[in-house]
This record gives C-alpha cells, structure tokens and sequence, in this order.
C-alpha cells in the first residue's frame, strides 16, 4: 500500500486541508501606526482579516504586522494586548450600532413630520342600502377598510411611504364614520391620522 492511499495519511492530509482553511479566515493581530476613525488609535494592538490587513491597512502604512515574539511571554503584556484589541473591536460595535440608531431616528422624524401635515384621510365607500327604521347616519360598507388602505392612500395621494406595521386602528372598518388612526414610530414618537369614511359618490 502506497503512503498516498494509507488511511493515517489521509486522514491527516484531510485535517491539514480544513487547519489551513481555518487559519485563511481567523483574524490576526496588527498594530495600528495611525489613528483610524472608527477601529483605534496609534499603537493600538487589534485583531483584523487577513485580507483586510493585506490589501488596505499595510499597503497603505496603517499598521504592521505584529512580529512573533520568541523568548518567554510576558503573560501580562499579552492580556493586556488582548483586553486593548477586545475594547476596540467593542467601541466600533457601539458606534456602528449607534450610527444605525441615530440614521432611524432621523427617517423616522421626517416621516412624523410629513404626518402631522396630513390633516385628515378621505376614504369613499360603496356602501349597502339602509334598512328601514335603522337609527344613526353610519352605513355598513361593502367589504371593510383596512391599514393596506391607509398606506395605500398615504403614497399615491401624499407620498408617504409607512410600514403598516407602524399603523395602530382597528383591524377591519366595517361602516361609515369617523375614526383614528395612531402612527407609531420609533424614537421620533407618534401622531394621530383621522380617517372618514364616506359612501362613494354613486351610492349618494
């Protein structure tokens, strides 16, 4: 038997393939020769792709590549490398998560901006005849109104474009009448739509 078909061999050869694989995707560390908004500042020990490493931070004399140290380790020099890269790595997470807040809340304030401008919601209905003796003015519709309505007449009469999911009312408007709408939005607030609903003009 060959060495090439031994099962050991192979078996070892297998492990090799998958160890290299992982080490082409593990990060390495780098210390930073510049400050860097948003990753850290000079002298900085971080952990980064290998790829990011190749072809942006070293090419351009951001940072170098950490040398092997091969005396004794200063087992303290080394967690504190470590605790550094780790507080980075959680800075730039805070302030990508913050940016991604700050970014909502301005969409969503210009969207309650636009709402509050909209004083009310017109929606004509075909409505059902009206029994004799039946009291009061409301008028049971044919089909019902819903929040897919009130997004729909939002965008093609106003331009707002809103997640109906944001809409708070009853599920299904089942007569004529006046009703209320709430836009929730978050981190901007809220603001009240008023909704009529009114019999279409064949139904007069």
């Amino acid at each position: 038997m060959s060495l090439l078909t031994r099962p050991s061999f192979q078996a070892r050869l297998s492990t090799l393939v998958i160890q290299r694989g992982m080490k082409r995707k593990a990060k390495i560390p780098v210390t930073l020769l510049k400050d860097i908004p948003n990753v850290g500042t000079v002298g900085n020990v971080i952990s980064v792709h290998r790829a990011y490493m190749r072809h942006e931070l070293f090419p351009k004399r951001l940072a170098e590549y950490v040398k092997r140290y091969t005396g004794p380790l200063d087992r303290n020099k080394v967690a504190e490398e470590k605790e550094q890269a780790e507080a980075v790595e959680t800075t730039v997470q805070s302030t990508v998560s913050h940016n991604k807040i700050h970014n909502v809340a301005l969409k969503n304030q210009e969207l309650i901006d636009k709402l509050l401008d909209v004083k009310s919601l017109v929606f004509e209905r075909n409505v059902m005849p009206k029994e004799d003796g039946a009291e009061g003015d409301s008028q049971a519709l044919y089909g019902s109104l819903t929040k897919t309505d009130v997004v729909k007449l939002l965008e093609e009469v106003h331009g707002i474009v809103i997640d109906k999911e944001a809409l708070h009312m009853d599920d299904k408007i089942k007569s004529t009448g006046e009703y209320t709408c709430v836009a929730k939005l978050m981190y901007a607030g809220q603001t009240t739509l008023k909704l009529h609903v009114v019999p279409s003009k064949a139904d007069s």
